[in-house]
């Protein structure tokens, strides 16, 4: 019996010191956190660590110090005390997976750590797949990647319903557009209708309407945007845009108007590209009016900054045949020339669906390897974060001497060219190859490679590379390097299809993974 009262009372003790160890914790996470409240971050921190340095898997205690270190500002360490709690593993319904790794990740993203943001987010949808801060926070930093199939998994993933955030009615508009899935013009009207007062909603409402063949609307919402923005040269664009829509319509006064109001902003803001663009555009719609007079000194212009711009020479020629009588005003020249063919062809030209990302702004100033956290499905294809590699792109930009001339060489041979001697480089970051077709002999080429980061590619430059080729006897030239292209670029492409291949985007990272495979 003595035995009996003996064990009971220990047990008692036990319970008794469990329960006091308990609220002897609770207790010193009450004062830590009071202490915080109070700006004592370094004695509350004291106390915490008391309790790790006992059990440095006590969950509780790495969250409570994980909520210090927020108080103090101190995000990073407080991203680590919540991963030490991912490691562990212990949840509960305050302290839940979901909550910490969303946590961790926004930590990361406000600090453009988006590699270590994706990362993290994808934990979060491991567990809910749905979780509408992951998904919206991935699909929109696969947007500002141009990774637009990856953002479509997770965007598609919000029911269209149940948003209206105008920002994420924009990215799902651009991402139906790009991909050609669905009506971008559903997205853009209520993000629009959301926010009047939103340039960017507006003017991309504006485009998705003139696509759907709606010019009048698209009129009217482009000129309620330009009552309200700012940028000079989004309003410039907003002219370029409404002149087109002008011409559409075959008004062409209205769209003369619109031309001179472009041509305008690009001499006050001193944007010679887009003078040339706006003398072109106004020359061509005054020519087709048979306004020759008024055209005549803004073709000048435009003819002597591109003496080789071929469309421009062109009309030049259409207006002096006109002019003596050589040819009927509307008439097709004996070269095949129309002035109002070549309208025709404008809006395709400024506005292809392409351009719905960039009105959006929604490119990212910083680019990373989201498929190397993440492939095509939206799954997470790394355990470790530190395990994250570099795109192909980047290694490209990162080497040096001897190894980025080798690569450049290996990629000149997965283009069935042989590299018969370098050619010297006055632009500097780069190199340029002459090179030999492997299949057909008498075909020589000219190969710029250039480690270009966030760069538009002009007409000038491409204009100045056939120079190249024509001084150096080639047939054509490869330009390779990651950039954007102007509209003066676009179209210069277009008319050189035979003589210019520009390589970038998913289709240079394919082929910068193919060299660097055979470089081992």
């Amino acid at each position: 019996m003595i035995f009996v009262i003996l064990v009971a009372a220990g047990i008692i003790l036990i319970v008794a010191a469990g329960s006091f160890l308990i609220q002897s914790k609770k207790d010193s996470f009450e004062k830590a956190l009071a202490l915080a409240a109070m700006g004592n971050y370094v004695d509350s921190r004291i106390l915490i660590r008391d309790i790790l340095d006992s059990n440095p898997s006590n969950t509780r205690a790495h969250f409570i110090m994980a909520k210090i270190y927020a108080m103090e500002g101190d995000y990073n360490n407080e991203a680590k005390h919540l991963d030490k709690i991912k490691k562990i593993g212990n949840f509960d319904k305050e302290i839940s997976e979901v909550a910490v790794s969303n946590r961790i990740a926004d930590i990361y993203y406000q600090q453009d750590l988006y590699e270590e943001a994706v990362f993290h987010y994808s934990d979060t949808l491991s567990v809910d797949p749905d979780n509408l801060e992951a998904c919206i926070r991935i699909g929109f930093m696969a947007i500002g990647q141009k990774e637009f199939g990856i953002a479509d998994k997770f965007l598609s993933r919000i029911p269209d319903e149940k948003i209206k955030m105008p920002a994420l009615l924009i990215g799902k508009g651009v991402v139906a557009g790009i991909l050609r899935k669905g009506d971008p013009r559903t997205y853009f009207q209520k993000a629009f209708e959301e926010d009047p007062t939103s340039s960017v909603g507006g003017f991309l409402y504006a485009v998705s309407l003139s696509r759907a063949g709606e010019h009048d609307e698209a009129i009217r919402v482009a000129n309620s945007v330009v009552d309200v923005v700012t940028d000079e040269y989004v309003r410039y664009t907003l002219f370029q845009f409404i002149m087109l829509e002008f011409i559409l319509k075959a008004n062409w006064n209205e769209a003369l108007k619109h031309a001179r109001l472009c041509m305008e902003i690009a001499r006050n803001n001193g944007w010679k590209q887009e003078m040339i663009d706006s003398d072109f555009h106004f020359a061509l719609v005054a020519v087709n009016m048979g306004r020759l007079e008024d055209a005549s000194e803004y073709l000048i212009e435009a003819e002597s900054e591109r003496v080789d711009d071929d469309r421009i020479i062109e009309l030049a020629n259409y207006k002096y045949q006109v002019e003596t009588k050589r040819l009927e005003l509307g008439k097709v020249s004996k070269s095949g020339f129309l002035p109002e063919q070549e309208l025709g062809k404008l809006f395709t030209e400024l506005f292809p669906v392409e351009r719905y990302y960039e009105i959006s702004g929604l490119k990212s100033s910083k680019s990373f390897h989201i498929k190397g956290i993440i492939d095509e499905e939206g799954n997470k294809i790394v355990i470790d974060v530190n395990k994250i590699g570099i795109s192909a792109m980047d290694h490209y930009r990162s080497l040096k001497g001897v190894d980025f001339k080798n690569l450049c060489v290996k990629v000149v041979l997965a283009l069935n060219y042989t590299v018969s001697r370098e050619i010297p480089n006055k632009e500097g970051d780069g190199v340029n190859f002459q090179g030999l077709n492997k299949t057909d002999k008498e075909t020589r080429a000219l190969f710029k490679f250039r480690k270009w980061k966030d760069a538009k590619i002009s007409d000038i430059f491409l204009r100045d590379t056939l120079g190249q080729v024509k001084d150096l006897g080639l047939d054509k030239a490869f330009i390779i390097g990651d950039a954007d292209f102007t509209e003066g670029a676009r179209r210069f492409l277009a008319d050189n299809p035979s003589r210019l291949s520009v390589l970038y985007g998913r289709d240079l990272e394919e082929l910068l993974k193919k060299a660097l495979k055979s470089q081992g």
